[in-house]
């Protein structure tokens, strides 16, 4: 079973919610910038501070987290992590809506200019897994969060500005981003 379950103290101590599925707004669960600290069973969880999964955020693996560091009080909304997390691969592009050459990326890139992309990439499809795209080298930065089946056909709606410089898959074993 895949579950979240958020603590209005730390400590799993106070009032308590119980979510099995994502949520787009904790409002609506009486339960919005309330939690100090959260259990997670099964699968992972990502947190966001805005509703509608927007924002800042931050992904929680199974297990418990008594500090919620950055996102204490400030969980507006939650995402199910419903995708496989192992075999992770994205299409990386240098231009906007997916043209030039594209580069199949299975693994962490600390620095694309490696990769042959001079710091020049502009939009992407996410064939499997989930990653995380930062706008600076070494996973620093802006960041954004994109999932399985999801493309981004040009990053200047982010102001990024074709600047993607490194990203990494979400894997099985990471518990806190």
């Amino acid at each position: 079973m895949n579950k979240i379950v958020l603590y209005e103290e730390p400590g799993y101590n106070g009032k308590s919610k119980e979510l099995t599925d994502s949520v787009f707004n904790l409002e609506t669960e009486i339960f919005a910038k309330t939690a100090r600290s959260l259990k997670v069973e099964g699968k992972h969880w990502v947190a966001y501070k805005d509703k509608d999964m927007k924002g800042d955020f931050m992904v929680y693996g199974p297990g418990e987290h008594n500090n919620l560091g950055c996102m204490d009080r400030e969980i507006m909304s939650l995402r199910l992590v419903k995708e496989e997390l192992r075999s992770p691969h994205i299409m990386l592009y240098g231009d906007v809506i997916f043209q030039g050459e594209p580069r199949n990326i299975h693994d962490r890139a600390d620095d694309l200019r490696r990769a042959g992309f001079n710091n020049l990439v502009s939009s992407h499809k996410v064939k499997e897994g989930v990653w995380i795209l930062y706008d600076d080298f070494n996973q620093t930065g802006r960041r954004m969060i994109t999932f399985k089946g999801e493309d981004c056909s040009d990053y200047r709606q982010f102001g990024w500005d074709g600047k993607l410089s490194s990203l990494r898959p979400l894997l099985n074993r990471d518990y806190e981003v």
